[in-house]
């Protein structure tokens, strides 16, 4: 007999039967419950890890933490059933834009009507003129 090393089984293996593959061996997952905080104080965690534990009595996830030298502190968290947000009504806010497009139109319409060639008031700060050098100047009133 040769070696072929396309083989997918060991070449001193006669058959594929004989070949096993050992299964993949999933974690058992499990929701630990607890009543109130001194049980969900009381349990056992390695250092430096954490758990995700449900109160049996009230709506509440209590996060397990244990610190360097494995106390564990628990931290209470309320569950509260997920609502979805109601679509916004478009319709109150196009009436809103209408409005105020109005009157943005009424105030230009406004401008229009006014002089054109009147000249704009220049502004200049109360009490203070200026001279030929260009230097300000305090009126005494």
């Amino acid at each position: 007999m040769f070696y072929n090393p396309y083989q997918p089984y060991p070449a001193n293996f006669q058959n594929a039967q004989n070949y096993q593959m050992n299964p993949v061996m999933l974690p058992q997952e499990q929701v630990t419950q607890v009543e109130g905080r001194a049980e969900a104080e009381k349990i056992q965690l390695g250092p430096n890890s954490s758990r995700l534990v449900m109160d049996k009595t009230a709506p509440l996830i209590w996060l397990c933490v244990s610190d360097g030298v494995g106390q564990v502190t628990a931290t209470p968290y309320d569950i509260h059933e997920h609502v979805d947000t109601p679509p916004v009504d478009m319709g109150g806010i196009e009436q809103r834009l209408a409005a105020v497009e109005a009157y943005i139109a009424k105030q230009m319409e406004v401008q229009s009507n006014a002089e054109p060639d009147a000249p704009a008031p220049a502004a200049e700060p109360a009490g203070v003129t200026y001279t030929t050098k260009r230097s300000y100047a305090q009126n005494s009133k």
